[in-house]
């Protein structure tokens, strides 16, 4: 049987999709590792706190606005669920070319939680982590090998 990292890397260039397991399961331990958290993380953490999740990029959003000015909205996915995220027109000057180019996306924000008992939960972008962003098969051979 081929490692796990190894399987994962033949679906993705064989096949295009991922039967063994989420792509994002492959890069846990090395996102972990430097402290960039799960969606099902995000359940336990207070608003306001500042954050570092990473996923795949599903969706990116950017509705007119009454004041004209671009706001993104777009979702990730981890190998346990959904990350929602906004980026402000000040933000965007800087991330937003790499908000809509990669496959992976890793960003840090703030935590905000709304709605009847905080359940809502969203971050509010405040840059890309770009060591962690990227196109999948790259960021699978930046992998630590053990």
């Amino acid at each position: 049987m081929l490692p796990f990292v190894e399987q994962v890397w033949i679906e993705h260039r064989t096949m295009e999709v991922y039967c063994t397991a989420h792509p994002m399961a492959v890069l846990r331990p090395w996102l972990m590792a430097d402290g960039i958290l799960r969606a099902r993380d995000l359940r336990s953490i207070p608003s306001g706190r500042r954050i570092k999740v990473a996923g795949l990029m599903i969706m990116v959003h950017t509705p007119p606005t009454r004041s004209g000015k671009r706001v993104m909205f777009a979702t990730l996915e981890d190998e346990s669920g959904l990350i929602d995220f906004v980026m402000f027109p000040g933000i965007q000057k800087q991330w937003a070319k790499e908000v809509l180019t990669n496959e992976v996306l890793a960003i840090e924000g703030r935590l905000k939680r709304e709605g009847e008992k905080g359940l809502s939960i969203s971050i509010v972008a405040e840059k890309v982590l770009q060591c962690f962003s990227g196109p999948f098969p790259l960021l699978l051979r930046q992998i630590p090998r053990t």
